[in-house]
């Protein structure tokens, strides 16, 4: 009896799979967080919206405590304030959102909850209309009208409803690559008989492109030499590959090959064509994201493979991070491409190249982290990490609305890049490995911090040494913390798109970081035990590296926006505003020593320069991390082979080296009692795999 009661209770309410409803003239979107009425929209917690999905699910009858409890809480014990506190957070949004809108959470005493929602109000007509009246002066020709009307309503309202498209789902999944080498960047032809992506034998060496049948045979190296080669894309006919090459000591190019092979042509050179990859528009046009020109933001530009011409496709908005990663349509008329609008933060966008106008696709900040068309040109396919880890999903173009998520049966699959041919078939790349923390000691040792299968990064250690970081452990990113015998706290929960920098007071009371929900970025608090939650700022503009002052009264950041980069403080007191810092333009980092000292570079610059204190003369170069500890600056720098070097420039004295990393070894954080932290990745494997779409009946 026992079993089949456990095995009937519900099962914590899975976010990411919950379609849109509503309720009256309220539109709750569970996946963006949102509950909106006549366009205002409202963002609220995941814990509050899963309270709000069980009510509702319950279709007015009475919700049980117990049953809220393992529907919101995953029937983990939890305090009767809790519960009482995510119902008030509830009811406030509803209030504040829905005003006169007639949904009400009801408490039903010693029980639980019910939602009532009551029918629309109408407005309010001068005079009843009299009826029978107007069905006396009704003709036969008013009746067969109205009955034709009708009709074709009917036929019209069939039409649509056959029209709708069938959700989409995976029909089949093979691998086409396994091996312990990263294969990555998969492009197939238009016909899907063949693949040409970039491999790599180590994480440090270049690029090579291979050429691989996909129903069989063994693949065969495309490109060889020192160049880096990536991003490729074949043409429509199938007959050229064009892609990206990064020469040793030379700027980025794009290039052209002859399909099975043939001399690399050089196209036109590029400024920034790193995270991106190339689409053919037409026969003759390449487009890529890159820059026009230095310190210029990344936009859609496309290229001329004869003449090397290029011109500007979008102008994106300066307080955003630029546009990446543009697709064109099978048919040419559209361009689909990833506007950065802070980090962790995107929005798919749309370019209809005849009218020449473009249209966000979608509209609440998640990331996307690689897209490609259908056959027919009319939706876009996305991985996304709505809802918690990267899954498919699908927005169709012509008709406007919400993404739905694709079907994959597959279990826990993670797709990012991917590529289509004419057949809804995706070549996609299959990520497979995690990222923990890992310090160094003293003496050079490295050791684990954290050891679980989710991604951890930017940790941060409390005077004590207690280390807060960042993990997807529990699905999207949050803010957890390890202490010296590998016990794990979850500390947040708030169901953000993106979450960094966190950063501990002078005390170690408090943690500060950095959060993106529903495109807007904003500086949190809390106390080591998640209490005491509260947003700092609320202007959503891009921010990151908090630091608390001296006296932990204040917290420093780096904010973006329309007038660049600067510096910023707020002070902790509740009703505080933040202010920028004088003379603090132009900033792009900042760093605070366990002394209270500041640092920071500018923009343009490479120099580690102190806010208010003196400094050691350190200059940073392209890819170095650092940070700055209780013996001098920090800086993780890239090798030629492999690994990593952790440098230390002490605050007098001549900079030494500290110890080696291991290859991908993350931005460090010194700890008060010598060790290094820092994010590692382990078991790192990228596969390519051959996933095929199809439509549930």
């Amino acid at each position: 009896m026992n079993e089949q009661a456990a095995a009937a209770r519900p099962q914590e309410i899975d976010l990411s799979r919950e379609e849109p409803f509503a309720l009256g003239d309220i539109r709750v979107r569970p996946t963006a967080l949102e509950i909106e009425r006549r366009g205002q929209a409202t963002s609220i917690e995941p814990r509050v919206m899963k309270a709000l999905i069980a009510l509702h699910r319950a279709g007015g009858a009475t919700v049980t405590r117990d049953a809220l409890i393992d529907q919101c809480w995953g029937g983990r014990i939890v305090s009767e304030s809790a519960i009482n506190r995510c119902v008030s957070q509830l009811r406030k949004a509803l209030a504040s959102n829905g005003g006169d809108a007639g949904v009400i959470v009801e408490t039903i005493p010693k029980v639980g909850y019910r939602l009532q929602v009551s029918p629309a109000r109408a407005p309010l007509a001068e005079k009843a209309p009299d009826v029978a009246a107007q069905e006396k002066r009704t003709s036969p020709l008013r009746l067969i009208a109205v009955a034709s009307a009708l009709g074709a309503a009917l036929v019209a309202g069939a039409l649509f409803f056959l029209s709708r498209p069938a959700p989409w789902t995976a029909v089949a999944y093979r691998p086409i690559t396994s091996t312990p080498e990263i294969e990555t960047y998969p492009a197939l032809s238009p016909d899907g008989s063949q693949i040409v992506y970039s491999f790599q034998s180590d994480p440090d060496a270049p690029r090579d492109l291979y050429l691989q049948g996909v129903a069989a045979g063994a693949p065969a190296p495309f490109t060889s030499g020192p160049a880096d080669d990536y991003g490729a894309a074949w043409s429509p006919r199938g007959d050229r590959v064009a892609f990206l090459r990064r020469s040793p000591g030379a700027p980025c190019a794009l290039a052209i090959a002859p399909i099975p092979r043939g001399p690399v042509r050089i196209v036109a050179p590029c400024l920034a064509a790193d995270y991106t990859r190339v689409s053919w528009l037409d026969e003759s046009t390449l487009i890529l994201s890159d820059a026009p020109g230095p310190g210029e933001l990344r936009r859609i530009r496309a290229v001329d493979i004869e003449t090397g011409a290029a011109r500007d496709l979008t102008t994106p908005p300066a307080a955003t991070l630029g546009d990446h990663d543009p697709q064109a349509s099978p048919d040419g008329r559209y361009v689909v491409f990833r506007r950065t609008l802070m980090t962790g933060a995107d929005d798919l966008f749309l370019l209809d190249m005849r009218a020449g106008k473009e249209r966000a696709l979608t509209r609440d900040g998640w990331k996307a982290a690689g897209y490609v068309w259908s056959a027919d040109s009319r939706h876009v396919f996305f991985s996304s990490n709505r809802g918690g880890g990267f899954g498919l999903w699908t927005v169709e173009v012509r008709r406007p609305g919400p993404p739905r998520r694709v079907s994959l049966g597959l279990g826990a699959v993670t797709f990012t890049r991917m590529s289509a041919d004419r057949h809804d078939r995706l070549a996609v790349e299959a990520p497979r490995g995690r990222v923990n923390i890992a310090a160094a000691t003293p003496g050079g040792e490295i050791v684990p911090v954290t050891d679980g299968a989710g991604d951890d990064w930017e940790p941060a250690a409390a005077p004590d040494g207690l280390v807060a970081f960042v993990s997807t452990r529990s699905g999207s990113p949050e803010l957890w913390t390890a202490d010296a015998d590998g016990r794990l706290v979850r500390v947040t929960e708030l169901g953000a798109s993106y979450m960094t920098d966190p950063v501990w007071s002078p005390d170690g009371g408090l943690i500060a970081f950095s959060a993106v929900r529903g495109r807007r970025a904003e500086l949190y608090v809390v106390a080591r035990d998640g209490s005491r939650l509260r947003v700092l700022t609320d202007d959503g503009a891009a921010k990151h590296d908090p630091v608390f002052s001296a006296s932990g009264e204040q917290v420093f950041y780096v904010e973006h926006g329309l007038a660049g980069w600067r510096l910023m403080r707020i002070e902790l007191a509740e009703g505080a505003r933040p202010e920028p810092v004088p003379g603090g333009e132009g900033w792009r980092s900042l760093r605070a020593a366990p002394d209270g000292r500041l640092f920071g570079v500018r923009e343009g610059s490479s120099q580690i320069v102190a806010l208010n204190g003196p400094a050691p003369h350190v200059a940073l170069g392209e890819g170095d991390l650092w940070a700055a500890g209780e013996e001098g600056i920090y800086i993780v720098r890239a090798g030629e082979g492999s690994g990593a070097a952790l440098l230390l420039h002490p605050w007098e004295g001549a900079p030494r080296k500290a110890g080696d990393l291991p290859t991908g070894a993350g931005p460090p954080s010194a700890g008060a009692d010598g060790r290094v932290l820092f994010s590692r990745p382990l078991d790192q494997e990228v596969d390519i795999g051959l996933l095929r779409l199809g439509r549930r009946p």
